[in-house]
């Protein structure tokens, strides 16, 4: 079984942010919505797991899946354990399995909605950030 160590979370945050970040650069936010929403969700993901790694919240294996995030029942349930800015991470990320499931599924949404995808991307990992007191 392979564990995903700290540093393997930073690798995978840069690239899902590199990757959301050419996308933007290239004007591709309305043509790569999908790709952008998976990338998001994922790096979410990544950043929670790499908070909860650092703050040793969790044991090494821990994984976070972006399916915890479908509703706050759900979520409440795979971290019932009390962590600074709980409700406020935890929000983030529901709002952000929210944006995948518009973004991923069904027809194009408007450029509107990918902006909020990732402005609420952005939101989580400042919020990580200012907790952790370091950049990621």
């Amino acid at each position: 079984m392979c564990m995903t160590s700290v540093e393997e979370h930073q690798k995978n945050i840069k690239q899902f942010l590199d990757d959301i970040n050419e996308k933007i650069r290239a004007g591709l936010l309305l043509d790569r919505q999908k790709i952008i929403a998976f990338s998001a969700s994922e790096a979410a993901a990544n950043l929670l797991e790499y908070y909860l790694h650092k703050k040793q919240l969790v044991q090494a294996g821990f994984r976070v899946n972006h399916r915890y995030f479908t509703s706050e029942r759900k979520a409440e349930s795979y971290f019932s354990f009390p962590f600074s800015k709980k409700q406020e991470i935890i929000k983030l990320l529901i709002k952000q399995e929210e944006y995948r499931d518009i973004l991923c599924y069904g027809k194009e949404k408007e450029i509107k909605k990918v902006q909020e995808a990732i402005d609420n991307l952005t939101k989580l990992k400042q919020l990580i950030i200012e907790e952790l007191g370091e950049e990621i």
